[in-house]
Parts: structure tokens; C-alpha cells; sequence
């Protein structure tokens, strides 16, 4: 890596082997074969399968040249500015719904800023006060938003360094900044909050060095994590199956994700993003499946007859995270909304071809319905008759 594609796509990384590698050893495969024939025996069809994926994330500018649009997608912007008080706020182009933008764009800037969390306030959806940006899609927000924040922050801190080095007489390259406190390194006696110097350059700018002034502790910036290219995301999954081959009820018994989105910025997020996107592709493996008439109209027209995935066909979805940093992204970040909702379909396809791998039968088609089970049973039944 990087690797370039016969169609002309950039891995930046991936670690494609180690997840499946990860999977089959938290799903015990060699343990599960032999669960398998001794279940077999007693009449009850496991299956075990595998799907893996490697997501394009974060499009950015150059993916969107190469495919000629005559708009560009591929940036966001974020401001970030510190008030007289030391509070931060940040603003950002990007809109969340449910993926937690307020947390990662907080810890990323308080990170690179080096002031406490819960000083950092971040707003959007405000198209009058937002800096201007393309929107949250294509699991794009961590990587250009963050990667906004990230920049932003830093010239902020610059600025910030450079304001308290004037009033410490130091020079800004000793000092540093920790818990929104910015002293000296190495001599913890000499130092002032990042509250006192923000006053000290909104209410006494006499006491700024040369050439900066109190609006330079904003900046906007725009981030299109060069090359442009965009960053993948990997993950394996593995589930069991229990298929009962007198109803065609497929039983998902266990469920295993290793999950490889560069560097996490929370954890806890991405397992929710992760748990999100299987929930979606369970449903779409097991459930949902939109129905026509010879007519071509839809029967599957309310949720009595489009089945959606509830909290009795899911089990617990066991996590496991692997982390290889992109190198083409600032802080090593990868996208990873819409990926999990990618290998349910291909894992459980294969976990119920191998429970009904003495039936001689292999799954093709989806949704893994009763019906559709029990006629692919019979179907070959009658074939070897």
C-alpha cells in the first residue's frame, strides 16, 4: 500500500487478511466445525460464514475530478475560535444525524488545542453562521471534517502560543499547552490559562505581539485530505446460523464484526456505527425485500408486509477493532458509517449455504426468507429424486 487498481483506484491501506484472520479466531472456527457435526447428528443444520469489504470513504477532491462532475464534492470546513472567556466554539459544514459529530469534532479540537473537552462547544446545521462546506455523505464527515477541525485548531494554538509568549516573555517554541493551561516546558511555575491569555488579547491587544490581533484566535479552514483520493475502510464479519429445515427459519445465533477504520477517534462511536450498520444489513439479508405483482405493482407497501430487523432477531454484536492509519488523512482517519451494513448479506448467505450444505443447497439470492429456504430445500430435493 498504497495500491493502485486495473481501474485506476488508490488503496491507501488496509489490513484485509488480519480481519479475516481476526474473525475466524474470536469466532472459533475450528471449534465451531466440530460443534457443527455433533450438532448434525442430532439433527440441527448450523452454518458458519464469512463477509468481508474494503469502502471507498471520504471522496475527495480529485476522485471527484476524475469522474467529471461539474460540481466538486470533496471538502468540508470548520471554524474554530476562542471567546474571551476560553471557551472554544467550533462551527462546522458538516451536519450530524445521529453520528455523534458533536463529540469527535469536540475531541479533536480540544486534543490539538489542548483545553479540557467540556470547554468546547460545536454547532452546525446554522446555513446563515456555517462556514461553507459539502454536507454530510459517503462517510466522509471524521475524515475532512476532522481534518478541518484538526487545521483549524492548529493555527489556533499557534496564534494562542504566540500571544502567551508575548505576555510570559518566551519564546512561543517553549511552550506548551495542556489542559487549558500553557506554561513553560519544563518549569510549571511559570505559566497562565488559556482563559487569561484570551482576555489579557481581547481586552488589553496591547499586550499581543506584533502583527496579531484578537481575531486571529479564529480560523476557518477547508480539508480535502490530500491526494484527494479518498481512504478505505475494511472489516470482516462472521455469523452462525441455526436453520430449521422443517420451517426455513433462519436463527442468527452469533454475530462477530472486526472492524478497521484507521485511527478511532471514539471507540464507543464506532462500535455504534458498527452496530447501526449490521442491524441494516441483517435486516436486509433476512427481512426486508421489496415485492411486485406480475403488474409491477408493490405489495410490501407498509411495515406489516416489509419486515424490519427488531431487537429479537439480532444478538449481541461482538466488536473487534483493528487500526491501520491511513496515510493520506490528518490523524491517520478513516470513514466508516455505511460499512457495516456491507457483509451481513454476503456472511449470512454463505453461514446458511454451509447449514444447508447437505441439502446441496447455495444461497444465490436474498432476502434468506422462510419461504424462499423451504422451496431452494424442496427444489433440490425433487432434483435428486
Amino acid at each position: 500500500y498504497p495500491h493502485t487498481t486495473v481501474t485506476g483506484l488508490i488503496y491507501d491501506s488496509a489490513s484485509l487478511v488480519a480481519a479475516l484472520r481476526k474473525a475466524a479466531e474470536v469466532i472459533d472456527y475450528a471449534g465451531f466445525r466440530r460443534e457443527q457435526a455433533s450438532a448434525r447428528k442430532d439433527g440441527r443444520h448450523l452454518g458458519i460464514g464469512f463477509g468481508s469489504f474494503i469502502e471507498q470513504t471520504a471522496h475527495a477532491t480529485n476522485e471527484f475530478v476524475k469522474r467529471g462532475v461539474p460540481i466538486i464534492f470533496g471538502y468540508d470546513s470548520v471554524s474554530v475560535s476562542v471567546d474571551p472567556s476560553g471557551k472554544v466554539t467550533v462551527d462546522s459544514s458538516l451536519h450530524s444525524h445521529g453520528q455523534g459529530h458533536e463529540t469527535t469534532f469536540a475531541q479533536v479540537v480540544a486534543d490539538r488545542l489542548g483545553v479540557p473537552i467540556e470547554d468546547v462547544r460545536v454547532r452546525f446545521g446554522d446555513t446563515q453562521s456555517a462556514p461553507y462546506g459539502m454536507g454530510t455523505f459517503a462517510s466522509r464527515s471524521a475524515v475532512l471534517g476532522g481534518g478541518a477541525a484538526w487545521k483549524a485548531a492548529d493555527i489556533v494554538r499557534q496564534n494562542l502560543l504566540k500571544a502567551a509568549g508575548n505576555m510570559l516573555e518566551v519564546s512561543p517554541e517553549d511552550l506548551e499547552i495542556e489542559d487549558g493551561v500553557i506554561q513553560v516546558k519544563g518549569s510549571p511555575g511559570h505559566r497562565m490559562t488559556v482563559a487569561e491569555v484570551t482576555r489579557a488579547a481581547f481586552h488589553r491587544p496591547e499586550k499581543l505581539p506584533p502583527g496579531l490581533m484578537p481575531a486571529d484566535l479564529s480560523s476557518t479552514q477547508s480539508y480535502d485530505a490530500p491526494p484527494g483520493f479518498g481512504t478505505w475502510t475494511n472489516a470482516a464479519h462472521a455469523a452462525i446460523v441455526d436453520v430449521d429445515v422443517r420451517t426455513g427459519l433462519v436463527k442468527l445465533l452469533r454475530y462477530v464484526v472486526v472492524e478497521d477504520c484507521g485511527v478511532m477517534i471514539n471507540p464507543l462511536i464506532v462500535e455504534g456505527q458498527v452496530h447501526g450498520g449490521t442491524v441494516q444489513g441483517i435486516g436486509g439479508a433476512l427481512l426486508e425485500h421489496l415485492v411486485y405483482d406480475a403488474e409491477g405493482q408493490p405489495l410490501s407497501q407498509t411495515l406489516m408486509d416489509y419486515l424490519m430487523p427488531t431487537a429479537l432477531d439480532v444478538p449481541t454484536i461482538e466488536v473487534h477493532h483493528l487500526e491501520t492509519p491511513s496515510p493520506f488523512t490528518l490523524g491517520g482517519f478513516k470513514g466508516m458509517g455505511e460499512g457495516g451494513a456491507i457483509a451481513p448479506l454476503p456472511a449470512l448467505a454463505n453461514a446458511v449455504s454451509d447449514a444447508l450444505a447437505p441439502f446441496g443447497v447455495s444461497i444465490d439470492s436474498l432476502p434468506l426468507s422462510p419461504d424462499r429456504i423451504l422451496a431452494l430445500i424442496q427444489a433440490r430435493q425433487e432434483k435428486s429424486r
